[in-house]
């Protein structure tokens, strides 16, 4: 296939899905609010913009996930080297969440000050905690690798 014509139908591809999203957000935001009865908030549950909304965000999930599979597949046999230590990487990310995650938290619905409304049980927390510990050591491993790499290039020479 023609590159150009790749591109084209790509960025098409794009704006639709843009076009989309942004035509659900905006059903949504539209919808009922917390002041609204209980029966207009389940007939908007059960209506066809919150149908939109969750299909499509499915869809997009889906999606996404099946591209980034392919494409480790195919770079794994056109650049294997690489591409397994792009694997290498994903999988000591999930290692350190694991770690973090069988580590715990102290936090609680108490510590978090959590309504009645929204209590959360434990696992959840730990999940999140470990989630957002995971983002933030990689967070810190990248922008030291940032800072340092020149350093690194001076010192190998």
């Amino acid at each position: 296939m023609d590159t150009k014509k790749l591109n084209t139908i790509m960025t098409v591809t794009k704006f639709a899905l843009v076009a989309i999203g942004v035509i659900a957000c905006i059903l949504i935001v539209g919808g009922p609010n917390a002041s609204d009865t209980k029966e207009e908030i389940d007939a908007f549950r059960e209506g066809g913009a919150m149908s939109l909304a969750s299909g499509y965000t499915g869809f997009i999930i889906i999606a996404t996930t099946a591209a980034v599979l392919l494409f480790f597949i195919i770079q794994l046999i056109s650049n294997t080297k690489k591409t397994a230590m792009s694997i290498a990487g994903v999988l000591v990310a999930l290692v350190v969440y694991l770690l973090i995650l069988m580590i715990g938290t102290s936090d609680s619905n108490v510590t978090l000050e959590l309504r009645e409304s929204v209590q959360v049980t434990q696992s959840t927390i730990n999940s999140a905690s470990a989630g957002l510990y995971t983002a933030l050591v990689g967070v810190i491993v990248g922008g030291l690798a940032w800072v340092l790499s020149p350093l690194m290039g001076r010192y190998r020479k």
